[in-house]
């Protein structure tokens, strides 16, 4: 909707009503930042800068948490500094974007958030140290930059260890490039 429209939509709507709103990502995004239907395991999101890469990650990793279907996560990005500085406190990370009485804590030392709603724990890693994925289990992941990442035992090990409940999951978020991994993703 244009944005006159919208405001006079939301200018009828309770304070509570309009403060839960800014955080219904549905309602906001658009139609190719929501998950595709169906039973996939991968979802490649391959698009330039500005066009919410980071946003559709965290709003996925908030939904799969909301609705209980992940609850450990597996957070990967380039490097332990992009994980921090984009993925959890970026203004279009985690933090950010959620509503203060769902935001998870957040733990730098542990490399650790966790939901007080629910439990549910993702740890953060760097691509930049393939081995720090060897081992641990997930039931879903976020991989962030996967083309930029140095190595591709990263994306592995990540893949590797998606082993814990039904339907483990990951959404790969990344400006393109022509990598392997981003042509084997294709």
């Amino acid at each position: 909707l244009p944005p006159h429209q919208r405001a006079k939509i939301l200018a009828e709507f309770t304070p509570a009503e309009r403060a839960a709103m800014v955080h219904a990502w549905p309602v906001w995004a658009r139609a190719d930042q929501l998950p595709p239907p169906g039973e996939w395991n991968t979802w490649l999101i391959l698009a330039g800068r500005g066009w919410g890469k980071s946003r559709t990650g965290a709003e996925w990793v908030r939904a799969q948490v909301k609705a209980k279907r992940c609850g450990r996560l597996a957070i990967v990005a380039r490097t332990a500094a992009d994980v921090r500085d984009v993925i959890v406190e970026g203004e279009s990370g985690i933090l950010a974007i959620s509503p203060k009485g769902e935001r998870p804590m957040w733990e730098p030392s542990r490399r650790r958030l966790t939901w007080p709603t629910t439990g549910a724990q993702a740890t953060t890693y760097s691509a930049e140290e393939p081995d720090q994925l060897r081992g641990p289990q997930h039931d879903g992941a976020w991989a962030d930059e996967i083309a930029a990442w140095r190595y591709a035992d990263a994306w592995d090990q990540l893949r590797f260890g998606l082993r814990l409940g039904d339907h483990p999951r990951v959404v790969v978020t990344t400006t393109p490039r022509p990598t392997k991994i981003i042509r084997d993703l294709m």
